[in-house]
């Protein structure tokens, strides 16, 4: 695909496409969407969309309008209609020259505040007008699915394992109307008493970093998930790294006392809790407890698409990301 030049500069808005995902926000964004139609259609001339119909759809939207020419691919959904798009993008081969850029509309919203982008789609359409393209990482994750198939898939946020693969299911299984956060501290709660720690062995560059029965393992490209936990706190979408946090064998009353630590990201350091920073992560079942390995759910950007073992490596500035100008 050829860019578009104007006065020598790349004009990676000439053609924008919109994946928008009609479903998310609890069925708000089509509305939201369409009220603010005209003003794109008055920025971009030339943009087209086109409203997801099912799961993955979005992938193949985002790859088709890749590999048809489209300078700029706008997701409009929640995050896991973001990671679809990612997903599309990394299949068009096209990822690290297509811009991609994020029209928060979800439940979680967890990705916008990684760039940040205020939680309005005026805040959104602003950085379309005058963001800046940069290049940003991505992780590739392998791990096994509902029907015990290798898979790998892209993400652009957090991967994760443990609690927050049930709460993952619990969030996408009911009314989302009260709000992203709302929603996973209530998925959240519910969690806690139908979890059990699963036995684990984690590593990080091949070195050990834990091992033992777990609560959660989380893998930050980006630092938020669970509708605002600033789960790794440290993590950049820019920096070749993974940052990596274990909540290893607590009891439900120490990590409900962590909570609180978690949303504004000091719980690092803290009794029970390990990180590390590298650039793959392999997370095995470790036996010798009650859990069972497929009860450790994935979580990626939000989903919950199979099971451990995972092995999930970052791949530095495969992506051209729209944030908001500094």
């Amino acid at each position: 695909m050829e860019g578009v030049v104007a006065g020598g500069v790349e004009d990676f808005r000439a053609k924008p496409f919109f994946v928008v995902n009609p479903k998310s926000a609890n069925g708000a964004t089509r509305e939201r969407f369409e009220a603010v139609l005209p003003g794109l259609r008055e920025a971009f001339p030339s943009l087209s969309y086109v409203y997801t119909n099912g799961p993955l759809h979005a992938t193949t939207l985002a790859a088709e309008a890749a590999c048809n020419g489209a300078t700029m691919v706008a997701s409009c959904g929640g995050d896991g209609t973001l990671n679809e798009v990612v997903g599309g993008l990394v299949r068009s081969g096209l990822a690290a020259r297509v811009v991609l850029a994020v029209v928060p509309s979800g439940t979680g919203g967890d990705f916008r505040k990684v760039l940040p982008l205020g939680p309005g789609l005026d805040d959104a359409i602003a950085c379309l007008r005058q963001g800046q393209a940069r290049p940003a990482d991505y992780g590739s994750l392998t791990f096994r699915d509902a029907a015990g198939a290798t898979v790998t898939r892209p993400f652009v946020n957090i991967a994760s394992c443990g609690i927050s693969g049930l709460v993952d299911h619990y969030v996408n299984h009911t009314t989302k109307a009260l709000g992203g956060k709302a929603s996973f501290l209530i998925g959240t709660i519910r969690g806690m008493f139908a979890y059990r720690n699963v036995p684990v062995r984690v590593t990080v560059d091949g070195a050990p970093l834990y091992e033992g029965p777990a609560k959660l393992v989380a893998i930050g490209n980006g630092r938020f998930f669970g509708g605002g936990m600033m789960i790794t706190p440290k993590a950049s979408w820019d920096d070749g790294l993974f940052d990596v946090t274990v909540f290893g064998n607590m009891s439900k009353p120490q990590f409900l006392t962590l909570s609180r630590y978690i949303y504004d990201g000091t719980h690092l350091g803290r009794p029970g809790v390990y990180s590390s920073r590298g650039r793959v992560v392999a997370v095995e079942p470790a036996g010798g407890g009650r859990g069972e390995p497929d009860r450790a759910l994935i979580d990626l950007d939000g989903e919950q698409p199979g099971t451990i073992p995972l092995e999930a490596e970052v791949v530095p500035a495969g992506l051209r990301l729209l944030v908001p100008p500094r």
